[in-house]
């Protein structure tokens, strides 16, 4: 984007060769993974595009528009939102254990950005909207795929949601769009970078966490990410970490010890409910 490159034929980019990339490995090692029953299209058109796509778009427009530190800060506010939907209309308990890791977790990430720095009042409107429009679509995404992962793989639930956010922004923008993206090959192994290690990977190790933990436990974990963000550029990029970072730190840490200790052993869970359908007895 910095050289000048729109981020939503960025996303449109992501998707579509993410899909390609998708479809041909499962099609080498399990091609059983691709099979589908019809009914089930329209859940996966609407993952991947109120969801997968969405949430791709809104993320890469509000870094555009404010610091990548403030679009994380609004797109983590989406485990509150996992937690109240799940607790309110999943069936999922809403404990002590898991409230107090959940503040830990959103104020540690608060912390971790930098949060305190910014004049969050008066940062870029429309990418404050952006980064609003992250943490829903993002929050739809994990418990829409917490439904579809009830009777699907977690690499069939990733595969058929990248098609679909790939169909969905071709349509929106055409295909002819991909050739704005430059084919040099520095061009060429950036797009591969954020594709399979900026997207496939991520999004197909998050989709089994989904799976074993549900929606809100997965989510919580996550936001050990810029966790992992800061240290990666204290280390390889020299900036420095304040003590409220680091406090910031310790606070999504713990979150994320205690949400393993509580050890839940969820029977909603999308991993065990297949178990279940695959051995009834």
């Amino acid at each position: 984007m910095n050289g000048g490159l729109s981020p939503f034929v960025l996303a449109q980019g992501r998707m579509t060769f993410g899909a390609i990339l998708t479809v041909a490995w499962l099609l080498l090692t399990r091609p059983k993974a691709l099979i589908i029953r019809p009914r089930d299209i329209l859940s996966f058109l609407l993952l991947g595009s109120l969801g997968l796509a969405a949430v791709n778009c809104c993320y890469l427009a509000a870094i555009s528009k404010i610091p990548t530190a403030a679009a994380i800060l609004l797109e983590y506010l989406a485990p509150t939102l996992i937690a109240v939907y799940a607790w309110r209309f999943m069936g999922e308990r809403m404990g002590l254990t898991k409230i107090i890791a959940l503040s830990l977790a959103l104020g540690g990430c608060y912390l971790v950005v930098g949060g305190y720095n910014m004049d969050l009042l008066n940062l870029n409107r429309w990418g404050l909207i952006w980064g609003l429009g992250a943490a829903v679509t993002f929050a739809f995404y994990c418990v829409y795929s917490e439904y579809n992962l009830r009777s699907y793989s977690p690499w069939t639930m990733l595969c058929y949601a990248l098609i679909a956010a790939s169909i969905t922004f071709n349509l929106a923008l055409g295909p002819a769009r991909l050739l704005t993206m430059g084919w040099d090959a520095k061009s060429w192994l950036l797009i591969f970078y954020s594709v399979s290690i900026g997207t496939i990977v991520p999004f197909g190790i998050f989709a089994y966490g989904i799976d074993n933990l549900r929606a809100t436990r997965a989510t919580i974990i996550s936001t050990f990410e810029p966790i992992a963000a800061g240290l990666m550029a204290y280390l390889w990029l020299g900036e420095r970490l304040e003590g409220l970072q680091m406090l910031g730190g310790l606070g999504v840490l713990f979150a994320v010890f205690l949400i393993q200790k509580e050890r839940e052993h969820d029977l909603l869970a999308p991993a065990m409910i297949k178990k279940r359908n695959k051995d009834p007895n």
